[in-house]
């Protein structure tokens, strides 16, 4: 190694060995530091799973009707989830988001002739998520490519706007929890609603940002 001195003459020093101490010593931080890096690992996974348990509002909590005919049985895990919104006007406390569920069945029911509500679940502006048709029977949302596919639709419009900040943090976490209850497949696909139906849903502002979410896919 070469190095000047202050009266710019070279000075030739031998490299600077690590002693045997300094060697242990290195040791020692390198396993301290894979350590913390594995707790760090173990402290994201806890994370997940406690963010991933969100209470669902249950159908007999919203008084759901029950539903009029048979529906088709789907097997779980789905490849699938599908991020719809429903359009038309949202709802932003408790009360009304139990309402809104109920209007939204008795039109699916009545005027488009669906067995049920036809969405597995659906997501409010007050950040709770609703209970509509089991995982297991197959939905009525998407036509032929209801076969495989989780319908969660955010109740409103959200062409111009996107949801509140808790409906997008529900989403999410029902999402891991749709994971870790065998609905869906660790890998699944994450689809906007219009990528597998002729719809504007779930809106431009909504579809942008499932665009950048984990899991979605161009197909």
């Amino acid at each position: 190694m070469v190095q000047l001195s202050p009266k710019g003459h070279a000075v030739y020093q031998r490299p600077i060995r690590a002693s045997p101490d300094s060697d242990h010593s290195q040791l020692i931080d390198r396993l301290a530091a894979r350590m913390i890096a594995t707790w760090f690992v173990l402290l994201a996974v806890a994370l997940t799973v406690v963010a991933a348990d969100v209470p669902v509002v249950t159908r007999a909590e919203w008084n759901a009707r029950p539903a009029s005919g048979d529906m088709d049985s789907m097997e779980t895990p789905l490849a699938r989830a599908v991020i719809a919104h429903t359009g038309g006007g949202g709802c932003s406390d408790d009360q009304g988001c139990a309402t809104l569920m109920r209007n939204l069945q008795q039109y699916q029911m009545t005027r488009q002739k669906f067995s049920d509500i036809g969405y597995h679940y659906l997501i409010g502006g007050n950040g709770r998520v609703y209970e509509g048709r089991s995982p297991s029977l197959r939905g009525a949302f998407a036509g032929a490519n209801n076969e495989g596919s989780l319908g969660i639709a955010f109740m409103g419009n959200f062409d111009q706007q996107p949801p509140s900040n808790a409906a997008l943090a529900a989403v999410q976490s029902l999402l891991a929890q749709a994971v870790g209850q065998g609905q869906l497949v660790e890998n699944y696909q994450l689809l906007g609603h219009r990528q597998v139906s002729a719809t504007k849903s779930p809106g431009d502002a909504l579809y942008a940002l499932v665009q950048q979410w984990p899991h979605w896919s161009e197909i």
